[in-house]
């Protein structure tokens, strides 16, 4: 599904313009056609990427609009003085269309879907429901308070890898140090006094003259391996293959469902809260999961739900997921308050992430501070080595 934007008339020959989701340009056609409107142009919608709009910006976008609409000002006029104090040219650049396609007549659920870049889907069918119900200004603070936790959520799994990383750099960097610079000054010294390196000596020298004359060639080897690894798993044959052999792995498996369930069960929960059909919420949900594995083990889910069974029964019986799912799901739809309930969930295995990432950089920590220092342990002694034949060279 996309976004098109369109230009159409109708039987008096009055001009309608806005944005609609269809399958295909066809199918926009279709739909215009089923409404009674005639179309004259229809083209896809190109929005701003993601990677050049911070995601605090839109965050702040929907807090402040959340606020202006709450105190009683119309939508144009929230978007206007929002326009106005945005500092990111492309982002206000952004919120400045969205403000002529509201003036213009669209709602702002549509305009919102001519820049699903930024946007993304989940916010278009949120507020869309929240016109339809009335609810707007609640459902742009829920959605404000939804992407912050999600913007949290990808911190703490970045923090949590940013010592370590720099540890072993620096460490790596201290070894790369030694080998090419250091260790080759005590190798010059026997080489002048026309002695044997010694045994441990050479072999430090050695690594270091590999890796000064071929250490390009290492790193060229390194880039080309980790852009082929990528592009293998870009191939859905290996992607299904090794997405299904880390779910099978203890430990991955832990990380990976806690991960797809806290994106899955708050983003469901959020959408349903808000008023989205939960069909529909269903299919958005599929859409965030990055594992195939678990991608495939959760499409039957809207088929279930469609034929008016629980959705707590169709976890408890899935093997693949926890047992808690589940049963906590089971709890909220006996007391009516099945959103509530995806999103306590969604706050239980981010938690449970958290966790999990904390003890694994509190064991990292000393394995990497043990392992580099074997290396650097083994540099020394190689030196030491040098220096006590130094020693014993008869001069």
């Amino acid at each position: 599904m996309g976004y098109f934007q369109y230009k159409a008339r109708d039987g008096r020959g009055e001009e309608h313009q806005g944005v609609m989701e269809a399958a295909s340009e066809q199918d926009a056609a279709r739909k215009l056609k089923a409404g009674r409107l005639y179309p004259v142009r229809i083209k896809p919608v190109r929005s701003h990427g993601l990677r050049s709009i911070p995601e605090e910006n839109v965050i702040r976008l929907f807090q402040d609009l959340s606020e202006l609409l709450t105190a009683g000002l119309p939508v144009d006029r929230a978007l206007a003085l929002t326009s106005a104090s945005q500092t990111h040219k492309a982002f206000r650049r952004v919120v400045q269309e969205l403000l002529e396609d509201v003036q213009g007549g669209s709602d702002l659920s549509d305009a919102l879907g001519k820049h699903r870049g930024v946007f993304g889907d989940l916010a278009s069918h949120m507020i869309k429901a929240g016109e339809a119900s009335g609810a707007l200004p609640i459902i742009l603070g829920r959605l404000a308070q939804y992407m912050e936790q999600r913007r949290v959520f990808k911190q703490s799994l970045v923090s949590a890898l940013i010592y370590p990383c720099i540890l072993l750099s620096m460490s790596l960097l201290s070894v790369i140090v030694l080998l090419v610079y250091v260790i080759p000054k005590f190798a010059q010294i026997f080489q002048d006094l026309h002695q044997q390196v010694p045994f441990l000596t050479q072999i430090m020298l050695t690594a270091g003259v590999l890796l000064k004359d071929y250490g390009w060639g290492l790193a060229i080897m390194l880039a080309a391996a980790f852009w082929g690894g990528r592009r293998l798993y870009g191939m859905p044959a290996v992607r299904d293959w090794a997405d299904g052999v880390l779910i099978r792995l203890p430990f991955f498996k832990t990380i990976i469902l806690n991960g797809e369930l806290t994106r899955f069960c708050r983003t469901l929960g959020t959408m349903i809260q808000t008023g989205v059909p939960m069909l529909r919420a269903i299919s958005l949900g599929d859409q965030l999961i990055m594992n195939v594995a678990v991608k495939h083990a959760l499409e039957p889910l809207r088929q279930h739900v469609k034929m008016g069974r629980a959705m707590s029964e169709f976890f408890r019986n899935q093997t693949l997921f926890p047992p808690r799912v589940g049963t906590m799901l089971r709890i909220s739809e006996e007391q009516g308050s099945l959103g509530d309930g995806l999103v306590g969930l969604g706050d239980y295995f981010e938690k449970e992430m958290q966790k999990i990432l904390q003890r694994l950089m509190a064991l990292m920590e000393p394995l990497v501070i043990v392992f580099t220092g074997l290396i650097i342990g083994a540099m020394i002694l190689s030196m030491f080595t040098a220096i006590l034949g130094i020693n014993e060279i008869q001069f």
